[in-house]
């Protein structure tokens, strides 16, 4: 369930939702949010890239709604809430986004914290044990010498213990080249679809909204279902879409989807939509196509790095493709048709 923008909560009821921690990119992009919102200075088209990024999944409409809650008690405890918002707003190229939430919060409404109690607050801001936010790589041995790849917003925790490893996919895509353990413990990967087990290998594991898709490079891994229905391999050179209780499709491995671990993006005849699906996850906001241009092709490569890089990449598909850019703000950005004539 998702609240409107002007829905107010009662402040003794915490808006409903199942408790479980939110990747800390979700959180930071809810922090920012949050303080536009609060400051006054929200224009109709920010508040509808804010509703498109509220609807785009649950924890997105989760973790703005914990904030507002808060928001209630804070103006509950200081009438010139909004103009502590407004301030913080315009240092908020100086500060980080935590930083931003914090400085508005308790010197807003020190007491409404108090109130909220730690529990409240832990649960929205609990970080995951590795994370990128959006637009950032990162790469990460493990102290079995397992190497990670973090794609873009990814949030990844750790289940290390003296009889097992795992590897918690909270959201985003990694890559992962095993290691042997010297304690002999299995590793797993664990998505919200299912348990991998790999056997000796490299492979990459993408984590979407109603499904997950696994790219194996060498060795091979095993998919154990969430259902605990029955067991799909997947070899080297071969990709999978899976969610929790069965194998969608099986291919060869498309070796462009995993170029981001290279820094790159790469399309060789792919379908735009599938292809601004990706761009999406190396970009804050929201990145909207019209079905008009979905089906159309391309083939380029593009690297991953500089100054706002999808930017560049949405520039060169308007030179390439029959397409216009049209940006509405910074966050909410659409591919449409090129207008004829």
């Amino acid at each position: 369930m998702t609240h409107s923008l002007d829905q107010l909560h009662d402040p003794r009821t915490p808006p409903a939702d199942d408790g479980r921690p939110i990747a800390e990119a979700v959180v930071d992009r809810a922090i920012h949010w949050f303080v536009l919102q609060s400051s006054g200075h929200i224009s109709a088209a920010d508040r509808r890239a804010l509703q498109a990024w509220r609807e785009a999944h649950p924890d997105h409409a989760h973790a703005l709604a914990r904030l507002e809650h808060m928001g209630q008690i804070m103006q509950g405890h200081n009438a010139g809430a909004p103009d502590l918002a407004r301030a913080t707003l315009t240092r908020a190229g100086r500060m980080g986004r935590r930083r931003m939430l914090g400085h508005l919060l308790c010197a807003g409404a020190a007491g409404a914290l108090l109130w909220c109690g730690r529990d409240e607050l832990h649960a929205l801001a609990a970080p995951a044990d590795l994370s990128t936010a959006a637009g950032e790589l990162r790469r990460i041995t493990l102290a079995d010498g397992t190497q990670l790849r973090l794609n873009s917003a990814t949030a990844v925790d750790l289940r290390y213990d003296d009889k097992a490893r795992r590897i918690v996919l909270r959201e985003g895509e990694i890559e992962v080249v095993t290691a042997p353990d010297p304690a002999g413990r299995p590793l797993s990967i664990d998505t919200r679809d299912a348990r991998l087990v790999p056997v000796g290998t490299r492979f990459h594991v993408l984590q979407l909204a109603d499904h997950s898709r696994l790219g194996v490079r060498e060795g091979a891994v095993d998919i154990l279902f969430r259902n605990r229905g029955p067991t799909a391999r997947i070899e080297a050179g071969q990709q999978a879409q899976f969610d929790h209780d069965r194998l969608l499709a099986r291919t060869g491995l498309n070796e462009s989807t995993h170029a981001w671990t290279e820094g790159m993006l790469v399309a060789a005849n792919r379908r735009l939509d599938d292809f601004l699906a990706e761009i999406a996850r190396h970009r804050a906001g929201h990145l909207q196509w019209s079905p008009e241009v979905a089906a159309l092709r391309i083939t380029g490569s593009w690297p991953l790095h500089g100054d706002q890089p999808t930017d560049t990449v949405l520039a060169s598909l308007e030179r390439r493709l029959p397409v216009r850019i049209q940006t509405l703000t910074r966050y909410w950005v659409r591919v449409l048709p090129r207008a004829e004539g």
